[in-house]
């Protein structure tokens, strides 16, 4: 019993040494229900230097991913590319569940990306992602290429409205061969609101994928004291 854990221990230490964005997207994979280890494993990613993407539905899958030629200071890629990163999954997020995140992946391979928020709720028929889910991804940044996260969560009822009225024009006017509603576009008219406080923002992050995404609240602070600091709280054992 000893000797297959110690097999298994060196087995998992080469793999973290060798294939360090591998071994750390796997694990978050495995840990992605919870929320405390996904913080943790976070740290410990950024702790090699490996940079963790925030949720994307342009670019996220349902699961962590790898993304490789990366700009910054991520682990040097073996095909020579710029670097690599570990990418959040739409699925990681909590309230968003699997099925959800498939519609938008499923139209997300059929059209490519999104352009705007327009071709989103087009594209993805929200009566099949609830408001919950769409709340939670705007919250975790996951529409950020449209718009502000306040913007975003004051027109998710327009956004909700036009995808059902789209999508039932799109049914009838296959029914009865007649055209299809033409929703109005919520790109141009997105209201102008200031953008949600950044402690509100980070609050939001840390309770719906167990750590921040956008920044850390000592980022700002850390170039001031890093020089001061003799030992980080996680290096110190019992003795």
């Amino acid at each position: 019993h000893s000797s297959d854990y110690a097999v298994i221990t060196c087995q998992t230490a080469y793999l973290k040494a060798y294939y360090p964005v591998e071994y750390m997207t796997a694990l978050l994979t495995v840990e992605r229900n919870n929320t405390d280890k996904v913080g943790l494993l976070i740290a410990e990613a950024h702790r090699q230097g490996i940079p963790v993407l925030p949720p994307d539905v342009n670019h996220s899958g349902i699961d962590f991913t790898i993304e490789d030629n990366v700009e910054g200071p991520g682990e040097r890629s073996r095909d020579g590319g710029t670097g690599s990163a570990i990418r959040f999954g739409l699925a990681v997020i909590k309230n968003v569940g699997q099925s959800a995140v498939e519609f938008i992946l499923a139209a997300r391979e059929q059209g490519g990306p999104f352009k705007d928020i327009d071709d989103f709720c087009q594209r993805v028929d929200l009566r099949q992602v609830n408001r919950r889910a769409l709340e939670c991804l705007i919250k975790t940044g996951a529409l950020n290429a449209f718009g502000t996260r306040a913007q975003l969560l004051d027109a998710i009822d327009l956004m909700i409205s036009d995808s059902q009225k789209f999508h039932s024009g799109i049914q009838q006017a296959n029914f009865f061969d007649m055209p299809a509603f033409a929703a109005t576009s919520i790109q141009s008219n997105l209201p102008q609101v200031p953008e949600a406080p950044q402690k509100e923002i980070l609050a939001w992050e840390k309770e719906l994928v167990g750590t921040y995404v956008s920044e850390h609240p000592l980022a700002r602070m850390w170039l001031d004291i890093e020089k001061a600091i003799t030992v980080l709280t996680g290096q110190i054992d019992e003795t």
